[in-house]
């Protein structure tokens, strides 16, 4: 009985920090996204599915399945400010791709030859889990060109 008790105590007491671990990502996130939006104003990011999306440069030609898709990238996280891509470069197919939740979303509404800021949200990207050098709960901000 002890050994029961011992158990179920056990697991409650991690149930109960990894439920205040993701509310303290959660807060930071949401102040670290009204932070970074501020000098933008109101009317640049556009909400899709979680996702923000700022096209500073709009293509008119939109993206059909089959097409080639060459994205230009530069990747940060928000809250630690740490880079994890520069310069990088994704050549696939429309919509195909190694891409996170994020990115499939926003490549629903970005055109041919658009540039942009995408802000993929910890939900949307590589959630409560780390990956190589981003932390858990982390935001995804990407700065990005496409052909």
């Amino acid at each position: 009985m002890k050994k029961i008790l011992f158990i179920f105590t056990l697991l409650s007491f991690c149930l109960f920090v990894f439920s205040c671990k993701e509310k303290d990502g959660k807060q930071a996130e949401e102040e670290a996204l009204e932070s970074f939006f501020k000098p933008y104003g109101d009317t640049c990011f556009v909400k899709y599915d979680g996702i923000y999306l700022y096209l500073t440069t709009e293509g008119e030609e939109a993206y059909e399945d089959g097409d080639s898709l060459i994205l230009y990238y530069s990747g940060r996280t928000l809250e630690h400010a740490v880079t994890f891509a520069t310069q990088e470069v994704i050549r696939t197919v429309y919509p195909e791709g190694d891409f996170v939740e994020g990115w499939k979303i926003a490549l629903k509404h970005i055109n041919k030859a658009s540039e942009g800021i995408l802000v993929v949200p910890y939900k949307k990207g590589f959630g409560k889990k780390r990956v190589g050098i981003i932390e858990p709960f982390s935001t995804l901000v990407y700065s990005f060109k496409t052909e």
